[in-house]
């Protein structure tokens, strides 16, 4: 009689289960896309045909003697178990090498440099596989890898140590050898999972070998690609669950393997998504950053496959392209950007969208994830905005990089300096200055204002500067030369961005205490745009600092849109008209009506008037005759480095 508790058919049962419910979870969640998704299923279905010799040779083994089909049936089974038990260390290898970016390398290799040595390494693994297939394949003829004696009984041959076990080691030790030179680009989750899969792998074997009637190595195996499936096929962390893409966490592990590898890759960002207003000035139906992030990915997924696209920030994807020639990755880019220039359907509304398309080349023009982080968020500037930038499109990300290294230590290699420009009262005699800065990087040469100070800015250092320049300007006053020649005191210009900061009235006053300067030489200078911002935080600024002896003047009236009764309501003591508004009324008639209007308004308003950009005499005499109270320009000096500025008013006065 047939008992079925055989302790071997049962390991043999689970692990079938085991195998059954993997495969059907990996299919029912369509985890079979990738490459290393169909090695998994390949792996997972060796290991069932394995656990399924152990549950038909288990009853087969007892009636083999007296059933010539049951023992056909047997040797079938054990033939078949040996075939796939013999495939699972190198698919795992492989699998192992699309896990971690390994094997795209080697494809890469075998495209583009096809050298005979190349070749023949490319191959080597594969040639020993087959090799090993034809020798169990054939055990029939000559028995090396186990065979039936004439009682029935199983056999091992030297095959089977040879060619399965040894050879299977040294699938395992190659692919631990990958794995080691891949540790530091995988996941925390991932490397557990497969830490995990090796010492259950290598339990089993060592139990197997030691106690041979426990067949318990294929139960073993089937654990550990169970915890593979849970956290390596499981990619849960590296999605983007809300469209249905990669994360910038998967992004940053894939582009580190390809460097890792030196896998060539062809990146193409696609950033600053966002509707443009212009063609479509009213939008119906809710156009959420969600709805419209998931459109462009569904459009891009149209291009390459969902697994090679990434969100990687704010309205921001990365494809990446392997094996793609140049030509091939400028046209996928092209489409791309051609699909930008057609009308989108998003929540029911037609708009357009704005984008940049950008092809970066790996590692050409990115050596690290970091250039790549760097380029996706580096503001662009307007005259560098083209089609599909890349190559030398993409050089003044070169610059923008040397200025921000520029900007990071200019303040302690001494880079930044104060200049000053003196002002003037009508009658051409001193009346104050401005405080300028200046850099000169010991790289870069001089670096102009309107190119390092909204680097600062995005780099959170324009707090540093502005203190840098106000304490230069308090040292200066407190030697008393500026004001011994007639300046009465120097404006200072202030970031929104430091003086809407808490703290910040307080810090200020701190460097001027601490350098002995007079508050009523100092002056604070806004913008009119920068005034915009907020109008009664900043009037309560301005009265603190009002209040405490400083000055206030609003900088480059007539440049922004500002409501001008909110803009007088701060409480300025002088307003500073654009050189602009000047230079265009000697342009035409408009424009001398926009220059004595404004400086009539001014009048109304009981404040006085600065007109900056005067070159000319006659430019001079105009505002002498409109009544505008102070002047500033080349037509007296330049802005002046310190010593330069002394000895200027020191003449003129």
């Amino acid at each position: 009689m047939i008992k079925f508790t055989d302790m071997s058919m049962g390991l043999s049962i689970a692990a079938l289960l085991v195998c059954v419910t993997d495969l059907i979870f990996t299919i029912m969640d369509k985890r079979t896309g990738k490459p290393q998704n169909k090695f998994y299923i390949l792996i997972m279905t060796l290991l069932g045909v394995s656990a399924a010799h152990g549950v038909i040779s288990a009853p087969l083994d007892y009636i083999k003697m007296t059933s010539e089909s049951a023992f056909e049936t047997l040797e079938v089974t054990r033939y078949l178990y040996f075939l796939a038990h013999s495939f699972i260390a190198p698919v795992f290898f492989f699998y192992i090498s699309y896990v971690t970016g390994r094997s795209i390398n080697r494809n890469i290799c075998w495209r583009y440099n096809r050298t005979a040595k190349n070749i023949f390494t490319d191959l080597l693994p594969q040639i020993i596989l087959v090799l090993t297939v034809i020798i169990i394949a054939s055990n029939p003829f000559h028995h090396w890898v186990w065979y039936y004696d004439v009682q029935r009984d199983f056999r091992r041959g030297f095959g089977e140590f040879l060619l399965v076990y040894a050879q299977s080691a040294v699938w395992m030790i190659a692919s631990f050898v990958l794995l080691m030179r891949s540790w530091n680009i995988l996941s925390k989750n991932r490397k557990n999972a497969i830490a995990f899969c090796y010492l259950l792998v290598v339990l089993g074997i060592v139990i197997q070998l030691i106690f041979k009637n426990i067949r318990i190595e294929v139960l073993m195996e089937t654990l550990g690609f169970t915890g593979v499936l849970l956290f390596v096929e499981n990619e849960d962390e590296r999605k983007d669950v809300e469209i249905a893409v990669y994360n910038s966490a998967a992004f940053s592990l894939d582009i580190s393997a390809a460097i890792k590898n030196k896998t060539p890759v062809k990146v193409i960002i696609v950033r600053d998504i966002e509707i443009d207003l212009s063609s479509v000035p009213f939008v119906s139906g809710q156009t959420d950053t969600v709805s419209l992030s998931r459109t462009v990915a569904d459009l891009l997924a149209e291009k390459v496959e969902r697994y090679y696209i990434y969100s990687i920030g704010h309205r921001t994807f990365a494809l990446t392209l392997y094996n793609k020639s140049d030509d091939e990755a400028l046209k996928t880019a092209n489409e791309i950007y051609e699909r930008f220039e057609k009308i989108w359907d998003i929540n029911g509304s037609d708009v357009y969208l704005d984008s940049a398309v950008m092809l970066i080349d790996i590692p050409e023009r990115a050596k690290d994830i970091n250039d790549i982080i760097y380029i996706s968020e580096c503001p662009i500037p307007e005259n560098a905005k083209k089609g599909v930038m890349r190559g030398d499109d993409l050089n003044w990300i070169v610059r923008y990089s040397a200025v921000e290294a520029a900007v990071t230590r200019g303040l302690a290699e001494g880079s930044f300096e104060v200049y000053y420009q003196p002002t003037y009262n009508i009658d051409k005699t001193l009346y104050g200055a401005e405080a300028l800065l200046r850099m000169h990087d010991k790289e870069l040469g001089n670096i102009y204002p309107d190119e390092f100070i909204p680097i600062a800015e995005k780099l959170g250092l324009i707090d540093e500067i502005d203190s840098f320049v106000l304490e230069e300007v308090c040292r200066l006053l407190a030697t008393g030369e500026p004001q011994k020649y007639g300046v009465g005191h120097i404006n200072v210009n202030l970031s929104v961005i430091e003086c809407m900061k808490d703290g910040f009235i307080d810090h200020i006053m701190k460097i001027v205490d601490k350098s002995g300067a007079e508050k009523h030489n100092i002056c604070f200078e806004i913008t009119e745009s920068a005034a915009a911002a907020d109008y009664e935080y900043l009037a309560q600024v301005i009265d603190e600092l009002k209040n405490a002896g400083f000055l206030f003047y609003i900088d480059d009236f007539g440049t922004g849109y500002s409501n001008i009764s909110s803009l007088f309501s701060l409480g300025a003591d002088i307003i500073k008209i654009d050189k602009s508004v000047l230079w265009g009324a000697q342009k035409d008639e408009l424009g001398m009506v926009l220059l004595s209007g404004t400086i009539s308004m001014v009048k109304g308003m009981r404040k006085k008037t600065l007109c900056e950009g005067v070159e000319t005499i006659e430019q001079l005499d105009l505002l002498k005759e409109l009544g505008c109270n102070y002047l500033q320009g080349y037509y007296f000096a330049k802005p002046l480095p310190e010593g330069v500025f002394l000895e200027h008013i020191k003449s003129v006065s």
